[in-house]
């Protein structure tokens, strides 16, 4: 049993820190130890050199993580994920930048602008026909 836990501990993985927040994204693959957290993952890459974003590069290399104060969000492969998640082999971890608009308030801002261009009137419960 302790020869397996020792096997289990000296596991490397193989993944991959994004920022999607440039085009086109910052990439940085690292080889971690098996159990090793998303936090300590995200510290490992030294992702707060490569990103220009001062305001973002100061939050990184600051006291805390700013993740945990929800500035950034930390998600793999598109799902959000938690700092004290553990890694699997091949995962990619993506560093998204804040969001400034709510998603369904822009994509209701983009059907109106299309409806004024085609000349279009949005439907409402007062203009009943």
């Amino acid at each position: 049993m302790a020869e397996a836990m020792r096997y289990v501990a000296s596991v490397r993985l193989s993944i991959e820190v994004v920022w999607i927040g440039v085009d086109p994204p910052l990439r940085v693959a690292l080889d971690v130890e098996a159990g090793t957290t998303v936090a300590q993952a995200l510290l490992a890459s030294g992702m707060a050199q490569l990103i220009r974003d001062r305001s973002v590069s100061a939050a990184l290399e600051g006291s805390g993580l700013p993740w945990e104060a929800d500035s950034l969000g930390v998600a793999c492969f598109g799902r959000r994920v938690s700092l004290t998640d553990s890694l699997h082999d091949g995962d990619r971890l993506e560093l998204l930048p804040r969001l400034i608009v709510d998603p369904k308030i822009a994509r209701q801002r983009r059907a109106d602008h299309r409806r004024r261009l085609a000349g279009e009137r949005r439907w409402t419960p007062d203009r009943a026909v």
